[in-house]
């Protein structure tokens, strides 16, 4: 089949979690297809990683993102009651570079990743056009009001709201829709005829370090211009990590990712806290973690930094969306805490216990080999572009 992937970010070096799940996904469509990819570049530095891109796909269309002007568009959207997530994304050069590339290929498929690119394939004649949402962003947005103060939870609220009916027009525009995991799927609100839930895979690293690790060291991975990752460091180091140092004094919270705001570099001022901003090996640097967190308080979907931890043989403690949405057994594969309290104390138990570190690790590497290998969940794609989608079964 020839196929049309359309994504809001360039999915080259697969380094953060849109980006891994977008190259993952055309690399295993470009083993039984032709894959032409049409994409955003928000970052200057990503357009050498074109040529890399064209190993897997006939062509590579790559439209540089102004951040400043995508703001202003995605404000103006909002004043006139549509999405900021549209308006962001909203391009004369992206819709014309689609338009040619759809007047001289018929498409026999179309892939969309994100609701904000569901505006350039709607018009797509195309004999099958599949959405993946990933995230329920209307439900992200929503629970970032009810943690905000007014008046930008008026701003939040109104986006969650308008999103929840984009989501709903795209559902219905679309031939199947995509949804990362079962938790997400729960909370879809209508019609689930056309509803399909597939997840995120992983690569065990070969240098992650086996054995104890007694470094007393906590990290956390992510990207520190994620606001629900800068809630979550912010969290820990200003109420959980001092009791965890009142318990263990030499306790330190490393944190690792590239951009880090400037309320998260202002964490280095507390004892204890290191901001590492982007690194070369996450690997390396998860080595000398003896326990990894993910204390997410506003968490959707799959998160890979906790896939890749698991991976590394790291014991992680997490809150219960994390967990959930892993479909993980608490004590077994990660531990999970949700008050400022559980998490200390969890937190401090391993710590002090670095074979119970080790045990933690190994069970959740085996877990996560067995069972978040990449082709074992993209196989949803294969199915609905099979010849009978429906008779696959991959419907929720």
């Amino acid at each position: 089949m020839k196929l049309l992937y359309i994504c809001h970010r360039f999915p080259y070096p697969p380094n953060k979690g849109c980006k891994i799940r977008a190259f993952h996904t055309i690399e295993h469509l470009a083993k039984n297809h032709d894959v032409w990819c049409a994409t955003f570049v928000d970052d200057p530095a990503d357009m050498q990683y074109v040529p890399a891109m064209k190993e897997f796909c006939r062509e590579v269309v790559a439209i540089p993102l102004d951040r400043l002007r995508a703001t202003v568009r995605g404000a103006f959207d909002m004043a006139i009651d549509e999405t900021l997530t549209e308006g962001f994304y909203r391009s004369r050069a992206m819709r014309d570079a689609i338009r040619e590339l759809t007047s001289r290929i018929k498409f026999d498929g179309v892939v969309v990743f994100s609701s904000s690119m569901g505006q350039y394939a709607r018009s797509i004649d195309a004999g099958i056009k599949i959405i993946d949402l990933c995230d329920l962003d209307s439900r992200k947005w929503e629970a970032m009001a009810n943690r905000a103060r007014a008046p930008r939870s008026w701003f939040y609220d109104a986006e969650a709201r308008r999103l929840a009916q984009l989501e709903a027009e795209l559902y219905d525009a679309f031939d199947a829709t995509i949804l990362i995991s079962k938790q997400e799927a729960d909370d879809w609100i209508g019609d689930r005829s056309k509803l399909h839930v597939m997840g995120n895979g992983v690569h065990c690293p070969t240098n992650a370090r086996t054995g104890l690790c007694e470094t007393k060291t906590i990290g956390f991975v992510g990207d520190m211009r994620y606001m629900p990752n800068v809630d979550a460091v912010c969290w820990f180091a200003e109420s959980i990590l001092p009791a965890i140092q009142s318990r263990e004094p030499d306790a330190t919270f490393r944190i690792i990712g590239r951009s880090p705001t400037r309320r998260v570099r202002q964490l280095e001022a507390l004892r204890g806290v290191h901001v590492t901003g982007e690194v070369d090996d996450v690997v390396e640097e998860l080595n000398q973690c003896q326990v990894v967190v993910a204390p997410l308080r506003i968490a959707r979907g799959v998160q890979n930094k906790v896939l890749e931890a698991l991976a590394a043989r790291k014991a992680v403690v997490v809150t219960s969306p994390v967990a959930t949405a892993l479909n993980a057994v608490a004590n077994k594969h990660l531990l999970v805490a949700d008050d400022p309290a559980s998490i200390a104390s969890q937190a401090s138990e391993l710590l002090r216990n670095p074979l119970r570190c080790a045990e933690l690790g190994a069970c959740a590497h085996h877990w996560i080999a067995d069972k978040f290998r990449w082709s074992q969940q993209l196989g949803v794609l294969d199915h609905l572009l099979a010849p009978s989608p429906i008779a696959a079964g991959c419907a929720v």
